[in-house]
């Protein structure tokens, strides 16, 4: 259901190789489950040690705790991982971890209704499955009632979910939905069945989402007996992040946990091991599609294993985008539009993968020759120093950096957790820090061998080399003598509200007319963040200019004067800095992310690459490729060709307004006649701070930070005027507009109007909450009650508006996903919960659930230093004070239902709605 990272890839990636759930056999479990002491809290946290400033406790029913406090955040993770995935399934009954854990939000015994309670709290929250675990988390405003709610929540559906057989049946529906939309994705879809391919015996091989006769037969009381195998104390580890109380945090456990007795039979322990590849195996996928791919599989020994860390510096090497060989002998020699590689680091064994996109049309003999060279003929091509130096200098950056996020560390120890032990991301940290020339280059030449290889075509070998893959270690003789380094610099206790904020901002204008915010707060680990926003330009001078300002922010970091694209970024990783730029019509931004440490070699870096940078055609002419494969892309895609569909028609820019909408042929044919000279050109005649607005936060010398600042960019003003750009959209309705997509199995809705609401506006904190409560919630709005959870059309469906503080038009929306043959249904669904609406106005309920939630969820955003920056800029750009927001809470107190009702109707139903959707839909006719 989310993503998250697991050994630096996401999940979403993940999920298209494996998404399956967990299963067991019916018989003898009633006996395996977890009982309730009732009225007695005879289990009690003990203390187990400190690693890094993670307390480890456990209680004696097999429960293990992790407590990573951190006060700066003033926010909560409540994070449960259960060490069951889609590797403990048994035949005919894939799927089952992954839909069990849809089912787990239908409530429990003593939480009924914890979708409500998730939205009046303002918590966001979610799970996921993968092959070794399912986790599931919170993250709210701290404070205690929340906290307590949620480790009581989590306690009581570990063993009191009472999801029931009507239920299932309609998450079915959603959850076949889910599939469909993953069948649209030709990577995903490969890299499922090369695993699959790879994979004799060993269920890393099964998709986590699961076959679909599976997820539609497997009985009801399979599932309720797979739910009380694994959901168990000594099953699970609760990971709690972020600002709390430790000792009551303790008492709340203890409370709510210590109720729970430990199975008399013990956690079952899977023993199917994959025996060793002896030869290439071939998986050739025809499907309807744009682009092709080629794809290569290798088996890797278990992420616990010594190899581990000088494999996952292997494919940092081979992968880096800027630097990596598969960057340089494919992408930048034009044999390919992208590729990258990734692996992943699992408990049994491992899979490293290589992914390059073909051309369009075009034979991919040679890409497939090329990528087979890179992976296979690292002997005749060794590994260098350099090379080393940098991917290690990479991952410790990525390291440090995520350190300073405590509720992210929590959840990412998930994947930790299924492999054993939480240390272990640390323990793996420092093994990547020793990794040597040598390991790199005998892992390579060790696991990177023909036979150990699935490609897609079967080729007989007389003397076959097989890798063989090592056992995992012990984990206790592993980990025995492992203590962790020295904490990170811990931020402030300091909340992120409007009187702390007002209390120590800063402000000034300089003399070319930038406006500078500065709010000084020690974060975490010595971190400074650093937002530019420079509007330039009017409609005039960036006539014609859309390719070049698509591209600009891009080519900026692709070289300077004095250093190519990859010194660029090897240099921000010896800084552990992070510099990201932006380019749009309405002007160019900056986002800095560094430590007071290395807080000014990083702005002379930033300096270098707005004052020199080189604009290289040969550099763009790498890009190209990449930019056209993506448009490339979108000419099947039903998602993407709903929303240029609703663009085209709503956009009311004239051609060549640098706003206007431009189709897949005209942003194809633009980029391919893109000059290096035309980009530069635009460059510095519109980089301009003038207009420009700065904010600052870190704990660093406000007169220290803003002269260095000055020096950064002070010098970059030209005479070129600027003109605000409002947003414009063609105020029509009643609009269907369809597009077929053959052999696609998730259609795409939108229903998008126009509106001239403004945030400046009386009614609209009213429209605010009546969107909210018709299409926030996934599971509790209007739309998601009705569409995903009483019909079970769709995995994902919503709507809300989007309204700007400066211009007059703005949009009402809403998307689904579905079935194509349910998507009149969707419809149908949609307009009559409008004319709901209408006629009969919202509850009382939800009117107080939505009011809770405008007000929790602005403070778990506010929780995130970044959010406040770009708080900061977006005010001082309307020359709007922040106590706004408190007048906001103070005006949502007086709004009345009839306020709510009236909004509605007048900006969100006055007109017939606009119908934009793209799907398979003759198929379903023919059938």
């Amino acid at each position: 259901m989310n993503t998250i990272k697991i050994s630096g890839i996401s999940l979403a990636v993940a999920i298209a190789l494996n998404l399956t759930g967990c299963n067991s056999t019916a018989q003898t479990l009633e006996s395996q489950a977890p009982t309730v002491v009732e009225n007695v809290a005879n289990h009690k946290l003990t203390f187990v040690r400190n690693v890094e400033g993670i307390n480890e406790y456990t209680m004696d029913n097999g429960l293990k705790v992790l407590l990573f406090k951190d006060d700066a955040q003033p926010k909560t993770l409540v994070n449960i991982t259960y060490r069951v995935g889609s590797v403990h399934e048994n035949y005919g009954e894939t799927g089952m971890a992954h839909l069990l854990e849809h089912m787990l939000f239908k409530g429990s015994d003593n939480y009924q209704e914890i979708d409500k309670e998730f939205t009046k709290r303002g918590m966001a929250t979610n799970a996921t499955t993968w092959l070794d675990r399912t986790n599931y988390f919170e993250v709210f405003e701290s404070n205690e009632e929340n906290l307590d709610w949620s480790i009581g929540m989590e306690a009581d559906r570990m063993l009191h979910a009472t999801f029931t057989e009507d239920e299932l049946k309609s998450e079915m529906t959603v959850v076949r939905n889910e599939m469909e939309r993953g069948e649209n994705n030709p990577v995903r879809i490969l890299m499922s069945r090369m695993s699959s391919m790879a994979h004799l015996w060993h269920n890393y091989g099964n998709s986590t989402i699961g076959a679909r006769s599976d997820v539609e037969n497997f009985p009801f009381s399979k599932l309720r007996a797979f739910y009380k195998k694994h959901y168990r104390p000594d099953n699970a580890v609760l990971t709690i992040a972020g600002r709390f109380d430790e000792e009551k945090t303790i008492e709340m456990v203890n409370k709510h946990f210590g109720k729970i007795s430990q199975p008399q039979t013990p956690v079952e322990a899977l023993y199917t091991q994959e025996p060793t590849q002896d030869g290439e195996r071939v998986v050739n996928l025809r499907r309807t599609g744009d682009l092709p791919y080629i794809g290569l599989m290798y088996h890797a020994p278990s992420g616990l294993h010594q190899d581990a860390a000088a494999l996952e510096v292997l494919m940092e090497i081979l992968s880096d985008d800027k630097r990596g060989r598969l960057q340089k002998q494919l992408v930048e020699t034009g044999i390919s539009s992208s590729a990258f590689a990734f692996s992943f680091m699992l408990k049994d064994s491992s899979q490293m993968i290589f992914l390059a996109q073909g051309e369009k049309g075009k034979d991919t003999t040679e890409l497939e020759k090329s990528l087979l060279n890179i992976a296979e003929n690292i002997e005749t091509t060794p590994i260098t120093a350099d090379e080393l130096k940098a991917a290690k200098a990479k991952f410790a950056k990525q390291a440090e950096q995520a350190m300073r996020n405590v509720t992210g560390i929590g959840m990412n120890l998930s994947e930790y957790i299924a492999k054993g032990d939480y240390r272990h991301a640390f323990f793996f940290r420092d093994q990547v820090a020793e990794v040597t020339l040598e390991d790199v280059q005998r892992v390579a030449q060790t696991y990177l061998i023909s036979s150990n290889r699935t490609l897609g075509r079967f080729i007989p070998t007389d003397k076959p080399q097989r890798a063989e893959i090592p056992e995992a270690p012990d984990m206790d003789e592993l980990l025995k003598d492992y203590k962790g380094k020295e904490r990170i610099v811990a931020g402030e206790n300091y909340d992120n509200n409007v009187p702390n904020i007002k209390a120590r901002l800063v402000e000034s204008t300089w003399p070319q007319g930038t406006k500078f915010m500065f709010y000084p707060k020690q974060l975490r680990g010595n971190e400074v963040l650093i937002n530019m926003t420079f509007p330039t330009g009017t409609p005039e001078t960036l006539k014609g200019k859309a390719a070049e300002i698509e591209v600009l922010s891009t080519m900026l970091s692709l070289g300077t004067t004095s250093m190519d694209k990859a010194e660029i970024a090897g240099k921000l990783d010896e800084l552990k800095s992070s510099v990201r730029f932006s380019a749009s019509a309405s002007g160019i931004g900056v986002n800095i992310k560094t430590d007071t440490a290395n807080m000014n070699a990083t702005l002379d870096l930033v300096k270098d690459m707005l004052s020199n940078a080189t604009f290289s055609q040969s550099e763009l002419d790498i890009l190209k490729p990449t930019l056209i494969a993506g448009y490339e892309s979108e000419r099947t895609d039903p998602s993407a060709i709903a929303n240029n569909s609703f663009r085209e028609t709503l956009n009311s820019y004239p051609e060549g307004h640098p706003r206007a909408h431009r189709g897949i042929d005209q942003s194809i044919a633009e980029i391919q006649a893109l000059q290096g000279d035309s980009i530069k050109s635009v460059f510095e005649k519109h980089m301009n701070i003038a207009n420009g607005y700065i904010a600052v936060v870190g704990n660093v010398d406000q007169a220290a930070i803003e002269s260095k600042l000055q020096d950064t960019v002070g010098h970059l003003v030209n005479d070129t005027p600027y003109q605000y750009m409002p947003t414009a959209y063609k105020n029509v309705h009643g609009l269907t507009v369809s597009h077929n997509t053959p052999d696609k199995a998730n259609a795409q809705l939108y229903v998008i109007n126009a509106t001239n609401l403004t945030t400046a506006d009386d009614d609209y904190l009213a429209t605010k909450i009546a969107a909210e409560i018709f299409g926030g919630g996934p599971f509790t709005s209007r739309l998601g009650k009705r569409i995903r959870v009483q019909e079970g059309y769709s995995y994902s469906v919503g709507g809300n508006i989007s309204i700007s503080d400066r211009d007059e038009s703005g949009m009402v929306w809403g998307y689904a996903i579905s079935a194509p043959e349910n998507m009149d249904n969707v419809i149908a669904a949609y307009k009559e919960e409008l004319a709901k609406v209408v006629a009969d106005g919202f509850t009382e309920e939800e009117f107080e659930t939505a009011k809770s939630s405008f007000i929790n969820s602005r403070k778990r955003r506010w929780a995130n230093d970044s959010a406040i920056l770009n708080v900061l800029i977006a005010n001082k750009q309307i020359d709007r004070d922040i106590e706004y927001y408190p007048m906001l809470d103070e005006k949502l107190a007086t709004l009345t239902l009839d306020d709510v009702k009236a909004a509605f109707i007048k900006h969100m139903a006055t007109n017939e709605i606009n119908i934009f959707k793209a799907g398979d839909f003759e198929k379903p006719a023919e059938e």
